[in-house]
């Protein structure tokens, strides 16, 4: 086996460039609602767009997972960037008119959170088959996440700096201006890919998954299915459920809570990384992660408190900051090298599919304020249970099987 010292120095080329994404996309993953509103949207209508936008991220990530088992996972990173960079000059460049519904190529919707821009298509696939045992996937995974966790708090300083930004440019031109700015982060991050180091293969594959990874990967489906569905009830408006939530919290009052919520994800993922996590230990962290992560967005819900919400809020991002790697080695550590792509860009896209019940979080907050909130909790804990189910009840009863035996 190569040494994997040798993937030292293109691993914090990959870290740069999850550093310089995660500023770009943790910004705009909170603003793009709120200037969809800013420039008419309806509430409805605003769902509808982020809709589109996990329906499109669906397509590539499908796609491109399955190219990167062909032509190499650091392709894919780079192929992936440029769909992000042209939505962010879409932003940019335009603020009304049919164009605008381009902004949805980039998948730069779908929800605030401090591991939005950590991740990519090809992201786990290349720490999988650059680092073979699952202790180091997790260390790696959660340097990856708290480094995306840590620097998105920049994005949520540009959300708070944007009332600054707009005495010059003004309300609609304030966001088109940081937009601008979240290309360049963008374009940083494609250029940093250049650098990123892959270990070499000679394996020429035919099928999309081969068979001795189809039960692993039908299992990681199921549980991220599940959760999805929890997520796109809840993740992809809500910053704009704050807004409705409490009238008069303005932009920069949302942008803090955001910003304290990343850096509550980085420390998450920093303490994973330095844990040594393997086997039913890893799998309860994971699944009991995704368990209170559903709990806490209940009473978030009710709260009648912008403070208060947000500090519920900002423990629940811990807690998925700290659940995120465990989960991340688990889903990819069923699946033989050479599935890496294909297998992790269709658990990713069962996911994104999952998260299409975004389409409908926009009528539930006209219906009842705090009710996408509550459903997507209530889904999300139940994803936890699906995935303790299926990947820590399992090995727990086959080890008191062997333990009788001997």
């Amino acid at each position: 086996m190569e040494n994997v010292d040798n993937y030292g120095r293109g691993f914090n080329f990959l870290l740069i460039s999850r550093a310089a994404r995660s500023v770009a996309l943790s910004f705009s993953a909170i603003s793009y609602p709120l200037y969809l509103s800013a420039i008419g949207f309806s509430n409805v209508d605003v769902g509808l767009m982020a809709f589109l936008v996990i329906l499109f991220t669906v397509l590539q990530t499908t796609l491109l997972g399955a190219i990167g088992d062909r032509i190499g996972y650091r392709a894919t990173l780079f192929l992936g960037e440029i769909f992000p960079f042209a939505s962010l000059m879409v932003l940019f460049f335009v603020s009304s008119g049919p164009l605008i519904y381009l902004s949805v190529i980039g998948g730069i919707g779908g929800g605030p959170g401090g591991l939005r821009g950590a991740f990519s298509p090809g992201t786990t696939a290349i720490v999988a088959k650059n680092y073979g045992d699952q202790a180091s996937r997790i260390q790696k995974l959660g340097m990856i996440t708290s480094v995306g966790a840590f620097f998105s708090t920049f994005g949520g300083v540009l959300v708070i700096m944007r009332q600054y930004v707009e005495f010059l440019y003004g309300s609609t031109g304030s966001y088109r201006f940081l937009f601008g700015i979240s290309a360049v982060l963008v374009f940083i991050s494609l250029v940093s890919l250049l650098f990123v180091t892959e270990r070499k293969t000679q394996n020429v594959k035919k099928k999309l998954i081969t068979k001795a990874s189809r039960k692993h990967l039908g299992k990681v489906v199921i549980a991220n299915a599940a959760n999805g569905a929890g997520i796109g009830l809840s993740m992809p408006i809500l910053s704009l459920w704050f807004k409705v939530m409490y009238p008069y919290a303005t932009s920069t009052e949302i942008g803090i809570v955001f910003t304290a919520s990343y850096l509550s994800t980085a420390l998450g993922s920093f303490l994973a990384s330095r844990m040594r996590m393997e086997g039913v230990k890893a799998g309860k962290i994971g699944a009991y992660g995704r368990m209170f992560q559903g709990l806490f967005m209940i009473p978030m819900a009710f709260s009648p408190f912008l403070w208060l919400a947000g500090i519920i809020y900002v423990f629940r991002m811990g807690i998925a900051g700290f659940g995120t790697p465990s989960r991340s080695s688990i889903n990819v550590g069923g699946l033989k090298e050479g599935d890496y792509g294909a297998g992790s860009g269709i658990q990713a896209s069962a996911a994104r599919v999952a998260q299409t019940t975004s389409g409908s979080s926009g009528y539930l907050l006209d219906f009842y304020t705090p009710l996408p909130e509550v459903l997507g909790g209530i889904v999300q804990f139940a994803a936890g249970l699906i995935f303790y189910g299926l990947f820590v009840s399992r090995q727990t009863d086959g080890k008191k099987a062997d333990t009788e035996k001997k």
